[in-house]
């Protein structure tokens, strides 16, 4: 099965500490690289795991470009995708920084609404409008369904051409020499392969209203900045709790949720973990190096 999974290069929140960088992902469909809130700290976590993101097709949120070629030396273009309200500041950033030898590709969305920003054959990415002190967004990565397959013999039975299968498995209807139209749905037959999605909701409040969007989701990745018993904290903060993220995760029939984004004010995210679970079973708490596979 084609690759999709989630590599976490920092789980913290607010400052990078001495057992956390903030947070940061990159989300690898189909090996195609997507970099996820790029915080401070992101190339540290970059050079310490000794990856190589020079293929990054899209950085989502506000990235640190300059490093892409000072430290990874990348020259292709990228592609990336901000709130509209930070296009400016972004393009004040470029003019400061120091050469990069590759043109930025900047695109907007409203960081309060749900919208389609990438599409390709293989997939699509669209916001998730989240509830914070400032618009905010998440991102749901999703694979599309597979064309149906190709029925060779069932094509052969009608002495169809073995050069017009190209046709059939494009989804084209066939029309025999006498003028009789095959339907494509008798020459193929549905794909077996089950469409894979992974959500990544960071920095909000507990914020139901997204559920609908989240229904099913194979892997969420959901903030829990605050343990249970610090719900005021989170309220004031616009962040979420360990049993509000659970209970998201609940609510939309999530596959497995994965969780970060831990408040500096805790030692041990095993709480964390415990918390979530005892609401949550299938749910593992992030820490940096972490693969998850979709």
């Amino acid at each position: 099965m084609e690759k999709f999974e989630v590599n976490i290069l920092g789980c913290g929140a607010a400052i990078p500490i001495g057992r956390h960088m903030t947070t940061s992902q990159v989300v690898n469909v189909h090996d195609k690289l997507f970099m996820v809130d790029c915080g401070e700290g992101t190339q540290v976590g970059i050079k310490e795991k000794g990856w190589s993101f020079k293929p990054i097709e899209v950085i989502c949120l506000v990235p640190l470009l300059s490093s892409l070629n000072l430290m990874l030396g990348r020259t292709k273009d990228i592609n990336v995708f901000v709130p509209e309200d930070l296009k400016d500041i972004l393009m004040l950033m470029l003019k400061e920084l120091c050469h990069i030898p590759f043109n930025v590709n900047i695109n907007t969305f409203m960081g309060n609404s749900n919208q389609k920003i990438y599409e390709d054959e293989e997939m699509e990415i669209e916001t998730i409008p989240l509830k914070h002190g400032i618009p905010c967004c998440g991102f749901l990565f999703r694979e599309k369904p597979k064309k149906r397959v190709l029925l060779p013999e069932k094509c052969l039975s009608y002495d169809i051409p073995k050069r017009d299968f190209k046709l059939i498995k494009s989804g084209n209807d066939y029309i025999l020499p006498d003028g009789t139209l095959i339907s494509n749905k008798e020459l193929t037959a549905p794909s077996e392969f089950v469409p894979r999605s992974y959500a990544y909701c960071s920095d909000t409040a507990y914020n139901p209203s997204m559920v609908s969007q989240l229904k099913d989701v194979d892997l969420l990745y959901h903030e829990t900045t605050f343990l249970a018993n610090d719900e005021n904290r989170a309220i004031n903060a616009f962040h979420s709790t360990t049993h509000q993220a659970a209970n998201i995760a609940k609510s939309a029939n999530a596959r497995k949720l994965i969780i970060g984004h831990y408040s500096i004010r805790y030692d041990d995210e095993q709480q964390f973990e415990q918390e979530v679970k005892s609401i949550f079973p299938n749910a593992e708490a992030c820490n940096e190096g972490m693969v998850f596979r979709v």
